[in-house]
């Protein structure tokens, strides 16, 4: 499971075209609107084969807060 965290972690990385995110800046920080967390969840979703509720989209407010989240998920499958 950590290395599948490390792997998202890697991969947002890439797509925000940066060395490393600090968990606690906001999304919006770091260039993230809405649609784009929304799109990187349902990635994530089809690739690791859990689900995200409408109000865990909604409550994003660090990368920290969807990190934390995509652990408990991957813990619970």
């Amino acid at each position: 499971m950590a290395n599948q965290i490390e792997e998202i972690r890697k991969q947002f990385c890439e797509k925000l075209h940066v060395e490393s995110i600090d968990d606690n800046k906001p999304m919006k920080d770091l260039g993230l609107d809405s649609l784009d967390v929304v799109e990187m969840c349902l990635d994530l979703e089809d690739k690791y084969g859990f689900q995200f509720t409408a109000d865990e989209l909604a409550s994003f407010k660090t990368v920290g807060d969807l990190f934390r989240l995509i652990e408990v998920k991957l813990n619970s499958k």
